[in-house]
C-alpha cells in the first residue's frame, strides 16, 4: 500500500503532516552521529563573499543556519511543500540572500540525466544534508573551479539479526546491504571528480519503548507516512517480544549509520 504514493508525494505527505521533514519517534543516540561535523566541515568552507547551493535543501534548517554566513545562498527541493516552509522560515529569520526553488535534479525529470537548476560556473560550493545524489553528476558544470561539494548521506544500518522475528511487514528491505561510500565515489568517477575526503559515521541508536520502536521500523518503510501495512496495537506484542529478548542494558540498538564525503572542482 505504501507503495501508491512516489517520492515527491511521500515528502509532500511530510511537509503537510508534521510541517518539516524529522524523525519522529524518541531513542537515545550515541555521540558523533555525523550530523554536527557535516555541519562543521561545511562552516570552514563559508565565507562572506561566496554563493552557496543547498541540493534537497527540505524545510529548509540548514538554509537557516548557513546563509548569513554567505553571500549568497541558493537551494532546491523536488517538495513544493518543503520549499515553501523553507521560503516561510527564511523571510520570517530576515534573510535578504536566499532563493528557494522547487526542482528536481534527477534524470527522470531532465531527459534522462541529472540537471543542477543553476548556470554554468554560478556557484562556489553545493552541500547537501541527507539530499539526493544525482547532483554529483552534473556539479562540474555548475560549480566554479576551485570550489567544493560536501555532502552528509544516511546509510543503511545492517540487517538485524531478531529481523525474522518482526511482522512481516516491518522487516528490513534488501537495500539493507547498500554500499554508499561505492555508490558516491562511483557518481564521482563518472562525473570526472576525485573524492578528497571521506569519513564514516556508525554509532548506537537505542529504543527502550516498543512504540517508539514501532515508528522508527514503520517510517523506514515509509509506513509513518499513515500508509501502515499492520496497525500498532497488532504489532505491540512482536515488538514487545523482540525487545525483551534482544535489547541491551541501554534498549535495542538500531545503530544509526552517515557517510560525510566532500570533493573539490579543479
Amino acid at each position: 500500500m505504501s507503495g501508491a504514493l512516489n517520492a515527491i508525494e511521500r515528502m509532500d505527505v511530510l511537509a503537510a503532516g508534521q510541517g518539516g521533514f524529522f524523525y519522529p519517534w524518541t531513542s537515545t543516540l550515541g555521540a558523533d552521529d555525523g550530523e554536527e561535523a557535516y555541519s562543521r566541515l561545511v562552516e570552514r568552507h563559508l565565507a562572506a563573499d561566496l554563493t552557496v547551493l543547498e541540493a534537497g535543501c527540505g524545510h529548509g534548517p540548514d538554509v537557516l543556519r548557513f546563509a548569513p554566513q554567505v553571500g549568497r545562498y541558493m537551494g532546491y527541493d523536488f517538495s513544493e511543500g518543503f520549499v515553501r516552509i523553507a521560503r516561510e522560515g527564511a523571510q520570517a529569520a530576515g534573510l535578504t540572500n536566499v532563493e528557494l526553488i522547487c526542482s528536481n535534479s534527477s534524470a527522470n525529470a531532465n531527459g534522462g540525466r541529472p540537471r543542477i537548476p543553476m548556470d554554468d560556473a554560478s556557484v562556489d560550493m553545493i552541500v547537501s544534508r541527507r539530499g539526493p545524489t544525482n547532483f554529483i553528476l552534473d556539479a562540474a558544470r555548475v560549480v566554479r573551479p576551485g570550489g567544493w561539494l560536501i555532502q552528509l548521506n544516511p546509510a543503511p544500518s545492517p540487517r538485524y539479526g531478531w529481523d525474522d522475528e518482526l511482522p512481516e511487514g516491518l522487516r528490513a528491505e534488501p537495500a539493507r546491504d547498500f554500499d554508499m561510500a561505492a555508490h558516491i565515489g562511483g557518481l564521482l568517477a563518472q562525473a570526472g571528480l576525485a573524492l578528497h575526503s571521506a569519513w564514516s559515521f556508525d554509532v548506537p541508536e537505542c529504543f527502550t519503548d516498543a512504540r517508539q520502536l514501532y515508528a522508527y521500523l514503520a517510517w523506514n518503510q515509509f509506513h509513518g507516512l499513515g500508509l501502515r501495512a499492520q496497525p500498532l496495537e497488532s504489532t505491540l506484542p512482536a515488538l514487545e517480544a523482540v525487545m525483551a529478548k534482544h535489547a541491551g542494558p541501554k534498549g535495542l540498538d538500531v545503530r544509526r549509520r552517515r557517510y560525510l564525503w566532500s570533493a573539490q572542482v579543479l
